[in-house]
């Protein structure tokens, strides 16, 4: 049912969704549109949170020659306090840091806040005269047990390792595993307190979890803004070996490489219209086998040879359409 309320939260949701979209199209600007947007995403989130709550907003129309009411007896029961609207706050908060931070929060921020929906909107709804004993069970039993525990079972999981990651991220080496070691030790002991205690009440549990994922994502969001720590990529520099060949002459008489690591050779022709090439062989025998046939070609020109470098020993590289250009290749360690 959509009271008043409603309905003008709603129509808000509405013209600032197209407001941030002429805003966008006319200018461009970032900030315009994000704020609009933000409008529009809070007013949709307060029109639902208040939409199925069945309460009038308006008095009935009574006729002046209606006799007066009877007296009826009124129930002094107040309702109990909800956390959702903090909830939504929160998710509200998280998403608009997202617009600074980046896209990884923007995601939790919209998911926080389509579950805090949802739960304002389940809150409004168990306060209605239609939500009876038999009716919290078979919704209970049927999609909270079967779907929603291990859903926001997996969504706590994700939440508390993204932020977690942010945070040893931020961090040094040093104290990473310090604060990773604290975390779990917390999570052990808090885990252990409300298992050891079969009597706690359902809210208590509820505001332990909102304390933790509320601090956990709040670090999260610390560490991310902070940004990574600096991180030292140790892999060797790639050195290519550079040779030519000239006047029928190899430019050095040995190579040597790394047995077994990849080879990177840079070979430059010079004679021109002379065919040349690099090959390596395990001998210098008409009867050698040949471990690497680069290809040949004629000059002036250049190719890059890549190949993986033999077991250690020492071989042959020689030009295969000039036999008398040759040296020496070693293969440096390995068997």
């Amino acid at each position: 049912m959509l009271n008043l309320v409603s309905r003008l939260l709603l129509a808000l949701t509405a013209v600032s969704a197209t407001l941030a979209g002429a805003y966008f199209v006319a200018d461009g600007d970032r900030t315009g549109v994000v704020l609009l947007a933000f409008l529009a995403l809070a007013a949709f989130a307060g029109g639902l949170s208040t939409a199925g709550n069945a309460v009038p907003d308006l008095a009935p129309a009574v006729a002046p020659d209606s006799p007066p009411p009877g007296r009826t007896a009124m129930s002094t029961a107040v309702p109990a306090g909800s956390g959702w609207p903090l909830g939504a706050a929160v998710s509200l908060t998280v998403l608009a840091l997202g617009a600074v931070v980046g896209v990884p929060v923007v995601v939790a921020g919209l998911l926080l806040v389509l579950v805090a929906t949802a739960g304002w909107f389940a809150r409004a709804w168990s306060e209605h005269p239609s939500w009876t004993r038999p009716v919290r069970q078979r919704v209970s039993s049927r999609l909270l047990a079967p779907i929603g525990l291990p859903v926001g079972g997996f969504l706590l999981a994700a939440v508390i390792a993204v932020s977690m990651s942010r945070v040893l991220l931020a961090i040094s080496k040093d104290a990473a595993w310090v604060v990773a070691m604290l975390a779990a030790a917390a999570i052990f002991a808090a885990c252990y307190w409300v298992a050891s205690r079969p009597r706690l009440g359902s809210s208590v549990i509820v505001a332990l979890s909102v304390l933790a994922a509320t601090s956990t994502v709040g670090a999260g969001i610390a560490g991310a803004v902070g940004g990574e720590r600096h991180f030292e990529k140790h892999h060797a520099e790639e050195h290519p070996l550079e040779i030519s060949a000239r006047e029928l002459k190899f430019s050095t008489d040995t190579i040597a490489v790394k047995a077994g690591e990849k080879v990177h050779l840079e070979f430059v022709n010079e004679d021109e219209d002379i065919y040349h090439n690099v090959a390596v062989y395990d001998g210098s025998g008409p009867d050698s086998k040949p471990v690497f046939n680069g290809e040949g070609f004629r000059g002036e020109d250049e190719r890059s040879y890549e190949f993986k470098a033999p077991p250690g020993g020492t071989y042959t590289f020689v030009c295969d359409f000039h036999p008398n250009m040759k040296g020496t290749f070693v293969s440096e360690g390995g068997p």
